[in-house]
This record gives structure tokens, sequence and C-alpha cells, in this order.
């Protein structure tokens, strides 16, 4: 047992092994550096940790000091009801044994350890902390083992969760590869032999069909458009508005809309991102808008009481609306979800969302005044380089 001159020192060795703990990668190098650092925390030569294993309904050692290995005789397992360690853990209380207590819980009446110190580590075990002293810890060091015990079980949870993101990042991955191989190689096979057998003979059966495998194809893009986004923006650079806009414009299938744009302004963003960004909001309102309609495109403009306003102070995002029938008041709170109806494939305003979250922004989906839809982006909650009016 250390005096009251040794805390400070606990809580030194405490902090190391904390940050030693968040920066271990698996669940072997968490056990094994939690109990390597118990006799430099608690100068005492024992230390154990079990670990749940559910299927079981066990507890089982997974990693121990050297001096802990030379005192087992074999594995130790704790279950249910043939330990205090089991206790411990099942009630979730710290518990301190000393030689001669609760005897006939103890899982080897042999032991000669003569203090235990039993951490519960959330639903993830038990630390077992040892001496041959009958009084090896004092209250201070008691708040130590707890402390001790949820740094453990703070870096196993980050591990878990991790790990739980990898095997799903892993399963995105094929998910990619079997789209992008799969699925696309017999549609392309389709494709050309439609296309052939249109050269031969006009068909509007046929039409129908090549229409559907260019719908499939879209919905494929845009299936690996959404898998593929991240939500950081790194390829950043200073983008003309009205040039985005009209690029992107002649990348549409528009019919007879009309595209007019309301000024210009400098955006900083991906231009890949963002020319489809504007790709599929101007699609979506060709879909839906009806024949003949107008869509506008420009710099949104914050009103400020200042009379001292910088050019890049007043201009604060982008529009872009159209003159068709809007969006329907009970559609609008779930327009950027996926699967929503508003684009051919119903996944083309879940992808412009995903964007512009990417770059920091947000989206909103309004009334255009003349009853039209109207989508505007605007500088979002995180920090990003603030659009500048030219």
């Amino acid at each position: 047992m250390t005096d009251g001159g040794g805390a400070a020192s606990e809580l030194d060795a405490l902090h190391d092994v904390t940050e030693r703990l968040m920066h271990a990668e698996t669940e072997q190098e968490i056990c094994d550096v939690a109990v390597t650092a118990v006799p430099e925390i608690f100068d005492v030569p024992f230390a154990g940790l079990w670990l749940y294993d559910a299927e079981a309904t066990e507890l089982q050692l997974t990693a121990e000091t050297e001096q802990t290995t030379k005192l087992l005789d074999g594995d130790v397992v704790y279950r249910p009801g043939n330990s205090i360690s089991w206790e411990a853990f099942d009630t979730g209380e710290m518990r301190l044994y000393q030689d001669g207590e609760r005897a006939e819980q103890k899982y080897n009446d042999n032991t000669r350890i003569g203090c235990e110190l039993i951490l519960p580590i959330g639903e993830y075990g038990v630390m077992n902390v040892g001496s041959y002293d009958t009084d090896a810890f004092s209250p201070m060091e008691m708040q130590v083992g707890k402390l001790l015990a949820t740094s453990v079980e703070t870096a196993l949870n980050k591990t878990e969760r991790e790990h739980a993101l990898q095997v799903k990042n892993d399963r995105l991955e094929e998910f990619v590869g079997i789209v992008s191989h799969d699925l696309r190689n017999p549609l392309t096979v389709a494709d050309g032999n439609i296309e052939l057998a249109l050269m031969q003979q006009d068909s509007d059966e046929l039409s129908k069909a090549a229409d559907a495998i260019d719908r499939m194809d879209t919905l494929i893009d845009e299936l690996l458009t959404l898998a593929e986004q991240g939500y950081v923006v790194q390829d950043r650079t200073s983008l003309d508005l009205e040039a985005l806009a009209r690029e992107a414009w002649s990348h549409v299938h528009t019919s007879d809309a009309t595209l007019q744009v309301d000024g210009t302004a400098s955006v900083f963003g991906s231009q890949t991102r963002l020319l489809q960004v504007f790709e599929n909001l101007f699609r979506n309102a060709v879909e839906h808008a009806g024949a003949g309609i107008t869509i506008r495109v420009g710099p949104l403009e914050t009103l400020h009481t200042s009379t001292r306003v910088s050019a890049a102070d007043v201009t604060s995002g982008f529009y872009v609306m159209d003159d068709g029938p809007g969006i329907p008041d009970r559609e609008k709170s779930t327009v950027f979800e996926s699967g929503h109806s508003t684009s051919s494939t119903g996944l083309g305003l879940a992808i412009v969302q995903r964007i512009v979250e990417a770059h920091g922004w947000t989206i909103t989906a309004e009334d255009a005044v003349n009853n039209g839809a109207r989508f505007e982006i605007k500088d979002g909650p995180r920090a990003v380089t603030p659009f500048a009016s030219n």
C-alpha cells in the first residue's frame, strides 16, 4: 500500500496507461496494456483480466502478469455462482476481499493471495488485482482502480465500434464491387444487343427495353456514388458559380427547359462533386416540374445591419429553383431521403445532400416565390472557406 505522497505518482501512471489504452488497436492489446500497468500503478504482483464470452456465459482469462501465470493452476474460467469475480461482474460493483472474507465464494480455497481488488469492466468483463498483503489497497488506490477499469472499458468500446465500422466498410466495398462489375457486364451485353436489333428494325418494345436499361445504368451510377462519396471534401478550389451551372446543364437532357443564371459568385469546393449537385437538381426539376419550365441559379445574399460589409460577407451560398408545381408540404421533410420519388431512381436528392454536407454546408427545400421548388445551399455548422461574391 502506498502512502498519500504516492497518490500523484499513481495518477500520473494512470494517465500514461490511459493514453496507451486509447492507442491500442486490438482487444488483446488493450488487455495486455491494462495488466502490465498494474504493478507500476499499485506496486502489487498479481493482475488478470477476464473477458465475457456471451455464447459460453463465462469469463475467460485473456491477459495476466507473469506472477499471476505462476500463481494460477491452468486456465481459470469464471461462471455464474463459481466465484466472487463473477458476482462482481454480474452486479457491476467493485469488490475488495481480504484473506478469510467470503471464503465460500472463492474460486480457489488454497489461494495465497491475501487481498484482492475486483474491478468490473462494464459489459466486457473483470480485472482482478491482488497482493500477498492483506491491506494492500488504500481507499485512494481503490478509486484509482475504478478509474483504470473505466479507461479499459472505454478503450474496449472504442475498439468494438471501430471493428464494427471496418466490417461495415468491407461489406460496402464488396457491394460496390458487385454493383460495378457483376451488374454492369450483363447490362452492357443487353444494351449492345438491343442497339443492334434497333439498327435492323424499329420496335417500340425494344426502345422501351433500351430506356429501361438506361434507367438501370443511372441507378447503378447513383448507388455507386452513394457508396463512395465520403463526408469530407479535400480537393477544393475556387469555382465560378455560373460556369458550374452552365457546364452541368450541358451534361443533362433538359428537353425544352430553360436555364437562367441570376449573377455569379466564387464557390470554394470540389468541381466534380458540385457538378453532380447541379446535374441532379436540374434532372429533378426537368423530370417533375413539367414541360417548358425555367430553372434559375444564382448567389444568395444575406442582409446585414452594418454598413461596413465586404463582398465576402454578403454572399453566403446559392440557390437552384424552378417555376414548376413545387414540392408538396407533406414531402418537404423527406425529400432528401434515399428512395424518395422526386427523381427517377429516388437517389438523386439524397446524393445532393450528401455532397453538400461533405462540403460542410446545408441544403433546404423551400417554395419559390412563383410556387415552384427552391433549393438553397448555404454555409453550414462546420467551418468552410466562405463564398465570395465577384
